[in-house]
């Protein structure tokens, strides 16, 4: 089945929802078709660990209620994932392609796997980025499970302040001397380390798993922590493959320009995979 849409717009993030707002107050009439990989309408992903911690729902964590998108002359694919983008047509993992005048990409960010031995065994391991992954662990983890997380960035930090109350014990780890490296520093590190112990949150650093067997994690240092459930947060990778499959200039991202233009004519980037002006270095990077 093939459908035609004036703009189409790959990815359930906030991303997403600008490029709807901004598309209305240019075009009022043109037809939309929003492709959601998950099975749910836009929302915010930094909720995951307040739904754990029973402060939200799964309705209140969307962006927009259903009737935002009706009202705004947007079809809504939910939990149907772009396979690929070729000759302005999305093919969809059903069968179902999308005809397009312009499209946006925004799919955001993938977890990174790290490299560890015995990894690949362990049954109860998750990720700690969508909603998906917050309804998982809340089947999976009771009053006595021990969870090990890998990673004391802002994921690791958030799933183990939403898991608090929930399991019996909880530990951090990470290869960097504090928690939150690429934002903290030791000294404003401290005080945010001593509220996570008094949580009762062990935490582990300058230190690094280097292998996993029967629910046993030894790190390089020689300790050894048992688990039942393993979480891994070291970190995300932009998901850059749709447009990279097609040729699209890329580096760690999507290279955009400063209208978010990649450089395939009628084909946008934002979020997440998107990579334009760097204000920390005040300068564009790759652009035309």
């Amino acid at each position: 089945m093939s459908m035609k849409t004036k703009y189409v717009i790959i990815g359930g993030g906030i991303a997403s929802l600008g490029c709807i707002d901004g598309i209305r107050k240019k075009d009022k009439d043109g037809e939309i078709t929003l492709i959601c990989g998950e099975n749910t309408l836009p929302y915010a992903r930094p909720l995951i660990s307040y739904y754990l911690e029973n402060k939200t729902d799964t309705d209140k964590m969307q962006y927009r209620s259903e009737a935002f998108y009706k009202e705004n002359g947007v079809r809504v694919l939910k939990g149907i994932r772009a396979e690929k983008i070729e000759n302005e047509k999305v093919f969809l993992e059903n069968g179902e392609t999308a005809e397009f005048e312009k499209a946006l990409v925004a799919t955001g960010s993938s977890p990174f796997v790290p490299p560890i031995k015995g990894l690949e065994n362990v049954k109860n391991r998750f990720s700690f980025m969508t909603v998906s992954d917050a309804l998982a662990l809340e089947k999976a983890v009771n009053k006595e499970s021990r969870v090990l997380i890998i990673g004391a960035g802002l994921i690791g930090l958030k799933c183990a302040e939403g898991l608090c109350g929930r399991a019996g014990k909880i530990t951090v780890c990470d290869l960097a001397p504090h928690l939150m490296p690429s934002v903290l520093d030791s000294e404003c590190a401290a005080p945010v380390e001593k509220k996570f112990k008094e949580m009762g949150i062990e935490l582990i650093f300058s230190d690094s798993i280097e292998s996993i067997e029967n629910g046993t994690a030894k790190t390089k240092n020689g300790l050894k922590t048992d688990f039942d459930i393993l979480v891994t947060a070291v970190g995300v990778r932009p998901d850059v493959s749709l447009l990279k499959d097609i040729g699209a200039e890329t580096e760690r991202g999507v290279i955009v320009n400063e209208k978010m233009q990649t450089s395939i004519e009628n084909i946008y980037a934002a979020g997440d995979m998107a990579e334009g002006f760097d204000i920390t270095k005040n300068k564009k990077i790759n652009y035309k």
